[in-house]
């Protein structure tokens, strides 16, 4: 189950991650999107699919949750 104020993503590899909707319209976290929505369009069926590893996904997260602050 997804916590309320949270959005489920997968990364390339596979790995399941949640994060905090707040986080979405932070610059690192858009291009991420972006290049998702570039790959596998739009109309993605359930989840979003982000293309890229983990470490990478897990390090722009930080990033933005650490500028959010």
């Amino acid at each position: 189950k997804v916590p309320r104020g949270h959005v489920p993503m997968v990364t390339g590899c596979g790995k399941r991650v949640v994060v905090p909707v707040r986080l979405l319209r932070d610059p690192c976290v858009a291009e991420l999107l972006d290049m998702a929505a570039q790959q596998y369009g739009y109309g993605q069926p359930g989840v979003l699919r982000i293309p890229c590893d983990a470490g990478h996904f897990r390090r722009v997260v930080d990033g933005a949750l650490h500028r959010a602050d």
